[in-house]
C-alpha cells in the first residue's frame, strides 16, 4: 500500500496531476483504512528551552502525540501521565537526560530545490538531519520544490517542512536568470515557471504566476550576484517601478517578500518598496540599516555563503564547484574578503535596531551560521537562539505552529550534546531531530 502511494506521489508530481486528483484516485484504488492509532512519544530532557525567550527548565518531560505536542511536564513521567488508558506499551521514550533541548531551529534561506530532483532529496535529508525542522526555500526549480515540500508533508520523504518559493524573481540577465552565459538558451523564451521578467506590469503577472503555483512566498532578486560568470555590478537591477510592482502583487495575495541585495544602494531600494526581509545584504550602511529599522524589515545575513565561497576560493578541495575568473575577482573584493569581513552587516544592523533572523543559504546548518553571528557578528548567544526560533517563525508567519515548544504547537523538536546558551558552537553539535512529529535523528538510531 505505501509503495502503490509513493508510486501514485511521483507520478503526480511528473504529470502535475493536483494533489485533490492523486487523493481522488487513491480513494478509488485503495480500501477505506482503518484510523491508524495514535503515536506517542515521551521526551526526557535534562536541559529545557521550551522558549528561547524565556528561562531554562530542568529535568522536564515532552509529550507528543502524533505530529502535536500533547503537554510539557516538569519531571521524568511515564505513560501514566498520558491517562486514558494509553499503556507503556504504546508509548515511545526518548532519553535525553544528559542533553539540551530546545524548538526546532529554522532556516530562513535555504535552496534545498536547486538543482535535480536527486539532489533536492539529498539536500532536503541534509537540512534536517543537521537541526533545521523548518525551512524557507529561496528560490529553486518550481517543478522540484513544491512536489517535495507536498511530499515531506505527508511523510512520503524525509526532510523539514519547506516554505517554497519557487522561482526567483529577476530581471533578463539578471543573477537568477538561467540563461546567463549560455547562447543557445538565451535563444529560447523562459520556461513555463520562469521567474524572469521585465516592466512593472510583466513583473507583477510572473510574481503571481508563482503564487499561483503554490508559492507560499515570493523571492526577488533585487542585484546583481557574486557567484555567477556575469559581472553587471552588484547594486539595484530592478526599476524602482518593477520592485513596488512585485512587492504590492505578492502582499495583496498575502505572501511576504524577501530579497537578494547586496548592494548598499539596491538595499535601500528594496526597503523602500516594502520587502519583508533584505537577504545577505552585504554592503548594508547605516543609512540602509536605519531605512530597514523604520520599516520593520528583517535582515537574513547568510554568513555561511561568503564563509564557504571565500574558503573554495582561497583554498579550493577536490570536488568543489568550479568558480570562475570573473567569479573569483569578485568575491575578493567583496567586504567579507577583507580583514574581520566576516559579519560586517550583522554589527551594523545590531547598532542600529534592525532585527536579525537566521539563514544558511547554499550550505551549512542554523548552527553553523549561528556560530558566525555570535563569534564573528558580535550577537550573544542568546540572541541567536531567540533569532533562529522565535524571530525565524515570526518573519516566515508560522508562530501559531512552530519556535516554541508548548501544547498545541507542532512537534518540532531538536536537542545538543552542550548548551549553546554557554557555548554556541554546542548548536551544531545535534543528536536529536522530530520534524512534524516524524523522528529522523536520535541516540541510537538511524534512517536507513
Amino acid at each position: 500500500m505505501k509503495t502503490k502511494t509513493i508510486a501514485l506521489a511521483v507520478a503526480a508530481a511528473l504529470l502535475g496531476v493536483s494533489g485533490q486528483a492523486l487523493a481522488q484516485a487513491d480513494s478509488v484504488l485503495a480500501p477505506k483504512a482503518e484510523k491508524a492509532p495514535d503515536r506517542w512519544t515521551i521526551i526526557h530532557a535534562a536541559t529545557l528551552m521550551a522558549d528561547a525567550g524565556k528561562p531554562v527548565a530542568k529535568d522536564a518531560s515532552i509529550i507528543v502525540k502524533n505530529d502535536r505536542i500533547e503537554a510539557v511536564r516538569p519531571g521524568f513521567v511515564g505513560a501514566e501521565a498520558i491517562g486514558n488508558g494509553v499503556t507503556a506499551a504504546n508509548v515511545a521514550i526518548v532519553e535525553l537526560r544528559d542533553k539540551f533541548v530546545m524548538a526546532g531551529l529554522i532556516d530562513a534561506h535555504v535552496h534545498v530545490g536547486a538543482g535535480d530532483l536527486t539532489a533536492a532529496l539529498r539536500n532536503a535529508r541534509e537540512k534536517v538531519m543537521g537541526g533545521a525542522t523548518t525551512v524557507r526555500d529561496a528560490g529553486g526549480t518550481p517543478e522540484i520544490i513544491f512536489p517535495l515540500r507536498d511530499a515531506i508533508n505527508k511523510g512520503l520523504v524525509v526532510g523539514p517542512r519547506i516554505l517554497a518559493s519557487g522561482a526567483p524573481i529577476t530581471t533578463t540577465g539578471g543573477h537568477g536568470d538561467f540563461r546567463n552565459g549560455n547562447f543557445q538558451a538565451s535563444l529560447q523564451p523562459p520556461a513555463f515557471s520562469s521567474g524572469v521578467c521585465d516592466g512593472d506590469g510583466e513583473c507583477a503577472k510572473v510574481t503571481r504566476r508563482q503564487i499561483q503555483l503554490g508559492a507560499d512566498q515570493i523571492k526577488i532578486i533585487d542585484t546583481a550576484g557574486v557567484v555567477d560568470d556575469s559581472y553587471t555590478g552588484l547594486d539595484q537591477q530592478f526599476t524602482d517601478a518593477e520592485l513596488h510592482a512585485i512587492v504590492d502583487a505578492a502582499h495583496l495575495m498575502k505572501r511576504k517578500v524577501m530579497a537578494h541585495a547586496i548592494g548598499a544602494e539596491g538595499i535601500k531600494a528594496a526597503v523602500r518598496a516594502g520587502v519583508d526581509s533584505i537577504e545577505h545584504g552585504n554592503y548594508l550602511d547605516d543609512e540602509g540599516a536605519k531605512l530597514m529599522k523604520a520599516h520593520g524589515t528583517y535582515l537574513v545575513p547568510t554568513l555561511e555563503a561568503p564563509t564557504d565561497v571565500l574558503r573554495r576560493v582561497r583554498n579550493p578541495k577536490p570536488g568543489d564547484r568550479p568558480i570562475s575568473e570573473n567569479t573569483r575577482m569578485k568575491v575578493l573584493g567583496m567586504p567579507e574578503a577583507q580583514p574581520d569581513g566576516i559579519g560586517r552587516q550583522v554589527k551594523v544592523a545590531l547598532r542600529n535596531g534592525v532585527t536579525l533572523a537566521v539563514g544558511t543559504d547554499f550550505g551549512g546548518t542554523p548552527g553553523d551560521e549561528m556560530v558566525l553571528m555570535v563569534r564573528q557578528g558580535g550577537m550573544s548567544s542568546a540572541a541567536a537562539l531567540r533569532a533562529v526560533t522565535l524571530t525565524n517563525a515570526e518573519l516566515l508567519g508560522i508562530s501559531a505552529k512552530a519556535g516554541t515548544i508548548e501544547p498545541g504547537k507542532s512537534a518540532d523538536i531538536v536537542a545538543f550534546d552542550g548548551n549553546p546558551i554557554d557555548q554556541i558552537e554546542a548548536s551544531t553539535r545535534v543528536v536529536y531531530v522530530m520534524s512534524q512529529g516524524h523522528q529522523f535523528k536520535a541516540p541510537g538510531f538511524q534512517l536507513p
